[in-house]
């Protein structure tokens, strides 16, 4: 993934319907900022010279993250999610991460029963918090 893809990449995120980005939190500047202190972590995957998926991965120097990770809705089931995935896996795993954590919304069904079917485990001792620094 590379920043001159922001503009596909922002048209098949603004597009899905199921999953909760935000195009003003995620814009150009804030991705091109990721982009850069994670050096070839992220993915796009593409058909025909359109950004179909997303994939973004960093790392806080212990464990890896996954976000964003996405397909578009027509090609799924093909294992294009899974190939960006093992990439950003296998990217960790070379700088000496070997674990790591991703977010999927509550309501997202389809999402839950994705990672969990793929060995991912919820965990229900941690409650995500959030705030905006003013």
């Amino acid at each position: 993934m590379r920043i001159e893809d922001y503009d596909s990449i922002s048209k098949l995120w603004g597009k899905l319907t199921e999953v909760n980005i935000s195009l003003e939190f995620d814009n150009r500047n804030r991705m091109n900022s990721y982009l850069t202190r994670n050096p070839g972590l992220s993915s796009v995957a593409i058909i025909k010279e359109e950004v179909v998926g997303t994939a973004l991965c960093g790392h806080d120097g212990r464990r890896g993250s996954l976000f964003h990770v996405v397909l578009d809705e027509n090609i799924r089931g093909n294992g294009i999610s899974k190939q960006m995935i093992e990439r950003s896996i296998n990217c960790l795993k070379e700088i000496g991460i070997d674990n790591g954590f991703l977010f999927v919304s509550n309501t997202n069904e389809s999402a839950q029963s994705y990672w969990k079917y793929n060995g991912w485990k919820p965990l229900p001792e941690v409650t995500y918090f959030y705030k905006t620094f003013e």
